[in-house]
């Protein structure tokens, strides 16, 4: 009896010891906070990767139409990076690179050849991963690439800076881009990659059916990156804009550019093979079209798609019936009417049609 007695005085005093050291963690703030008056008063500047440009440890989309030459443009910044050289004038910060060739690994490995003959150099510091890349159905994919970054930084004793996803589409396999509740599991996982191993992470993705309104997809992708920058190809020529810039003060800013063609060797049928590089050049003048807000934009690429089905006059009432669930009934009729007034759509007879 006596031992039971005992036992019983042992587990009480553990419970109440347990109690206490509850009752210690509850009073420890689970967030991380500074109060401002504790700020030093000296600034530290952001840590810029390629100046002006991106930021270390950040996240960032480089987006356009198919053929824009954005792959080509963002292997010529990452090579910059793997050299430790000026890129279009702007300091890199040299590290490792790791590219997620999950479109196309072939067509990757082909331009980097192009680029390493051209200039005459070998990039030992990038890393070309030839897997397919799934950031959405599990967290495997992201575990590895974590893991595949503390081991090449181990065997070589660089540091890795930038990841490269290209492209977005790709690395997100069953996912709705357009869904918010899919692209935010997406969004998670590049945070926690990028969070872990302190690298810049950067995706290639596509602009929507309407260029005018952005990348193509959920619009809280560009909410959560940190710089935006759109690629174009116009009869002015190719141009990279900076279209969103979290904390410096380049947005705006236009950098012009061309591909030159390198001739690789023969194919089969004795003709020359080509591939391309970047080289510099004048930024064609830039349009004044207004950028559409996220629901116009939406209804723009619904009359799109209706004119390719073969559709070309739809009422507004079915234009709202389309959006139900997905965006409020008077922000669609909003919508109509401000591209009804920029000249984006037309509104005759009761039926909306697209100009183009």
């Amino acid at each position: 009896m006596e031992s039971k007695r005992k036992d019983r005085s042992v587990s009480l005093e553990e419970a109440h010891k347990r109690s206490e050291q509850h009752e210690e963690k509850l009073k420890q703030p689970k967030l991380d906070i500074v109060f401002a008056s504790e700020l030093p008063d000296e600034y530290t500047p952001p840590d810029e990767l390629i100046e002006g440009i991106l930021i270390a440890g950040d996240a960032s989309v480089v987006y356009g139409d198919s053929n824009t030459g954005k792959t080509y443009l963002v292997i010529d910044m990452a090579a910059a990076i793997d050299r430790g050289i000026d890129w279009f004038g702007r300091k890199t910060e040299p590290g490792l690179v790791l590219y997620l060739a999950a479109e196309s690994p072939s067509s990757v490995q082909r331009r980097l050849q192009a680029y390493q003959k051209h200039h005459n150099v070998k990039l030992d510091n990038f890393i070309i991963v030839r897997n397919p890349i799934d950031l959405y159905n599990s967290d495997d994919d992201a575990n590895a690439i974590i893991e595949l970054v503390a081991e090449v930084e181990s065997i070589t004793g660089k540091k890795v800076r930038l990841i490269v996803g290209d492209t977005l589409a790709r690395l997100t396999a069953g996912a709705n881009e357009s869904s918010g509740q899919d692209m935010g599991i997406v969004i998670k996982h590049i945070d926690y990659i990028r969070a872990k191993c302190n690298a810049h992470f950067m995706l290639v993705h596509h602009s929507g059916k309407n260029a005018a309104a952005g990348q193509r997809g959920w619009s809280g992708v560009r909410g959560a990156i940190d710089t935006e920058i759109e690629v174009t190809d116009t009869a002015g020529g190719r141009c990279a804009e900076i279209t969103k810039q979290r904390d410096l003060d380049t947005k705006g800013e236009r950098i012009g550019f061309r591909l030159e063609p390198v001739i690789m060797g023969k194919s089969k049928w004795g003709k020359d093979v080509t591939s391309c590089i970047v080289v510099s050049a004048d930024a064609p003048a830039k349009k004044t079209t207004k950028r559409l807000g996220e629901v116009e934009g939406k209804v723009m690429e619904y009359i799109f798609t209706l004119k390719k089905a073969g559709t070309n006059y739809v009422k507004k009432i079915d234009i709202v019936a389309h959006f139900e669930g997905r965006h409020m009934k008077g922000a669609v009729y909003t919508a109509i009417k401000k591209l009804v007034e920029t000249g984006s759509l037309t509104f005759s007879n009761g039926f909306i049609s697209s100009l183009e």
